[in-house]
Parts: structure tokens; C-alpha cells; sequence
């Protein structure tokens, strides 16, 4: 009895830990789809007609543009927009020569809901693989990918996360942007006369950034194929 009592709990064990497993996202893709692999047939196969299927699209990507050829600029991409899919706002999924080459995902609003809202701390623990955060500046460039990957700081300075910034990862196949949610109601008044909320939702942001080490929510995540770098 004992015996069939441990073979149980190892099992259960194992169960358990591949279940933790699946819920780490790749690098290289997501959700059964596979960057430079899986064609458009393949993922409507997989989810369904979604509700915007349109072809000659450009991709829009910030965070990262000095490291991409300008492929991504050219109206040459099939984008497949899903709405509410995998617990996710919203999901675009953009082909090249009908091969995955980005996946941009829309995470949901920590204002909005502050029961299901991703942290930035929490990246890496989801990717499996380190993640520097990153200050958006009008005009900034990037050391190349491997010197940012290895030389940049993991830390910015307290006022360089006000407002948005990014997390950047740098894998073999991808690069991965995370935009980070961190506003600043600096002041009671909006375009429209006093805003009686703004305390509120101040109080709100402060409660999100408590016991974190990076500020503000994951408001979405780009995945995009390194065929795309610019070296």
C-alpha cells in the first residue's frame, strides 16, 4: 500500500510540473504556433475565423526599431486579429511569404481589472529567459542586441519608469517587447475640466506597484523573427 501511495505522489508530481510547464510562454511562439513555421491556414485551424483577416499591412513595433531591417515598414504582411482569445484581449498574428514572422498580444487593463493584469516582474518567469527593461526616448537607438543583452542595466532610474517603458528579451529565433503600463496622473484636471477620479485611480496605482520591482503593468508583448533583424 505504501508503495502504490509513492508511485501515486510521482505521479502527481509529474502531472503537476507539466502542467507549470505548459503555462511558460515561448520564445519562438505561442500557443501551438511556431515563428517562421506555422502558416495562417494553420493558425485559423487552430482558432477559428478571426474577425479581421487582412492582407498588405505594414507591422508596427516600437522599442526595438533600430534593430530591424525596415521589412517591417513594407505593406507586405497578412495580419489575423482575434478578439478575446486565450483570456487576451486582443491578438494579431502577422504572416510573411505565409510564415509566422510576429505575434503581438494585448494584455488586459490593470485599471480596469486588477484581478487578472500581468506585472513585468513576472516576464521572465513566463518566457523563461531575462528580460532588461528599457526607457522609451523619442529618437533613441539600441546597442546591437547582443551588447544590450549583456551590458544593459537592470535598473533604470525611478523617474526613466514614469509613464510607459519597455521590457526587452533577446532569444536565438526573437526579440520580445513588453509595454509597460505606468502612468502618472500628476495632476487632478483633463482635457475636459477636473477629473473627480484621478485620486482614486492614483490609490489604484499605487496598490498595483506594491512589493513589485518593476513599476506599472504588462499592457502587451511583441514576439517578432529575428529573419526580420537587421544583422
Amino acid at each position: 500500500m505504501k508503495s502504490i501511495s509513492i508511485v501515486f505522489a510521482l505521479v502527481l508530481f509529474t502531472c503537476l510540473s507539466a502542467s507549470a510547464q505548459e503555462k511558460i510562454n515561448r520564445t519562438d511562439g505561442w500557443e501551438g504556433l511556431t515563428l517562421n513555421v506555422s502558416t495562417a491556414d494553420e493558425a485559423i485551424k487552430l482558432f477559428g475565423q478571426p474577425v479581421k483577416d487582412k492582407d498588405k499591412n505594414p507591422l508596427e513595433v516600437v522599442g526595438i526599431k533600430t534593430w530591424l531591417s525596415g521589412k517591417e515598414r513594407e505593406k507586405v504582411f497578412r495580419i489575423l486579429t482575434y478578439k478575446k482569445l486565450r483570456d487576451l484581449p486582443e491578438v494579431q498574428l502577422a504572416f510573411l511569404d505565409d510564415k509566422l514572422a510576429a505575434i503581438i498580444l494585448e494584455f488586459p487593463n490593470a485599471e480596469k481589472d486588477d484581478s487578472n493584469w500581468t506585472s513585468p516582474d513576472d516576464l521572465e518567469r513566463l518566457f523563461a529567459i531575462g528580460f532588461k527593461p528599457h526607457k522609451r526616448k523619442v529618437g533613441g537607438t539600441l546597442p546591437p542586441p547582443s551588447e544590450f543583452q549583456a551590458g544593459a542595466l537592470a535598473d533604470l532610474k525611478k523617474q526613466e519608469y514614469d509613464f510607459w517603458y519597455d521590457m526587452i528579451a533577446v532569444s536565438e529565433r526573437s526579440f520580445i517587447v513588453a509595454t509597460v503600463d505606468n502612468y502618472k496622473y500628476i495632476n487632478a484636471y483633463g482635457l475636459f475640466g477636473r477629473d473627480p477620479t484621478v485620486g482614486a485611480k492614483r490609490k489604484k496605482r499605487e496598490k498595483l506597484n506594491a512589493n513589485h520591482k518593476y513599476p506599472g503593468f504588462v499592457s502587451g508583448i511583441l514576439i517578432i523573427s529575428r529573419t526580420l533583424a537587421s544583422q
